[in-house]
């Protein structure tokens, strides 16, 4: 194998592919990331045997083709520390040379033919949505879903595909989102769900796109790939039934106020500012025209923050985490969420239209 490179080009594959190809991975041959040179492209594949991941590089001028297993990691740091526009590989035995102005650097490498086989996204797509789309809906979700929960089937985002609509939906059991968008072309989708990993949705913000890019995604049994721009993400998909979210939503909430999202932020900010473990909430008091936030830390004092909103309903207070709510309104992009309740025992819900609904428990208030 020999080629020429664009630099610039390898480090951002080189980037994604190092999120699959862990450094801590116990099977040294997962570490690896597949070098195949094409007569025009060189294709960097790695996988971790749940999630695999095959990017194209296609500023390349190849003058022997040919495939080679070098440690991923090692590979990243050499591109990404060196200042060349173009820079060359090239195999001589078991060592792959990489070469730039003034530098040459020496890795072991392993057999190609040993690394694990990574799906290829044949046929047609299910369906395909805008890249945009899909990143908005993956960011207003993927926050919520649970870390290493008992419950394995919420340790993943819940894919929900009907007629043309897409749902997305994740939980830790304290806090629901679902985010929902319509799709353009679903020809091919029918109705179906699946349960994606949370690992594998957080590398689609690494997959580097054009603005107007869409993705094409086909589900099978136990997989689902996707393909954007030169780049094709698999997964394998949890087993298990995810909680049925729609009966979690609450139906009655009568009291509705619209909270500037920037102002509201701010102001959790500095009211989370005194809590500690015991007290891990902050009190949202609504009276007249005012929202009223309140937080206390034994030995350490206490906090109280005003903002004037919208609300004539009766006085009630509420806690929450504030963690649960800033990580909403980080994600929200807009100038006004709309906040909804019930009581001061019941969840509290944000929306922003018909498109994105998080719902969240409160906390006791004596330990607010």
């Amino acid at each position: 194998m020999k080629l020429r490179f664009n630099r610039e080009e390898l480090v951002e594959t080189l980037s994604a592919i190092c999120s699959v190809a862990s450094s801590r991975s116990p099977k040294e041959i997962l570490k690896c990331a597949r070098l195949e040179a094409q007569s025009d492209v060189l294709l960097v594949t790695a996988t971790d045997l749940e999630i695999g991941l095959r990017s194209a590089v296609i500023q390349v001028e190849v003058e022997e083709p040919g495939e080679v297993l070098v440690v991923a990691d090692t590979l990243a740091k050499i591109v990404r520390e060196c200042s060349d526009e173009v820079m060359t590989l090239e195999t001589e035995g078991s060592t792959l040379h990489v070469r730039g102005e003034g530098s040459h650097f020496k890795i072991v490498t392993q057999a190609a033919e040993d690394f694990p086989a990574v799906a290829v996204f044949d046929g047609d797509a299910d369906f395909t949505i805008a890249h945009t789309t899909l990143q908005r809906l993956v960011e207003w979700t993927l926050f919520a879903s649970a870390r290493e929960s008992t419950r394995y089937a919420i340790n993943g985002v819940l894919w929900e595909i009907e007629d043309d609509r897409l749902a997305l939906a994740a939980t830790d059991g304290r806090r629901l989102s679902v985010a929902r968008a319509k799709l353009e072309d679903a020809s091919g989708a029918g109705a179906s769900s699946a349960i994606v990993p949370s690992k594998a949705l957080s590398l689609l913000a690494k997959l580097g796109a054009e603005a107007d890019a869409r993705i094409a995604v086909k589900l099978t049994a136990n997989q689902m790939l996707l393909k954007v721009g030169r780049a094709m993400l698999s997964t394998s998909l949890i087993e298990g039934h995810f909680p049925k979210y729609r009966d979690v939503i609450p139906k009655d909430c009568d009291r509705v106020v619209m909270l500037n999202t920037s102002e509201f932020h701010s102001a959790l900010k500095r009211a989370a500012l005194l809590t500690n473990d015991e007290s891990k909430g902050v009190r949202l008091a609504f009276g007249d025209g005012t929202l009223t936030l309140s937080s206390r830390a034994p030995e350490q004092g206490e906090a109280t923050i005003s903002l004037p909103v919208k609300y004539d309903g009766e006085p009630t207070e509420m806690g929450f985490n504030p963690t649960f709510l800033m990580d909403v309104l980080r994600v929200s992009h807009v100038e006004e969420i709309r906040f909804a309740f019930k009581e001061a025992n019941r969840p509290g819900v944000l929306q922003i239209g018909d498109d994105f609904v998080h719902v969240v428990m409160p906390v006791n208030l004596s330990s607010a």
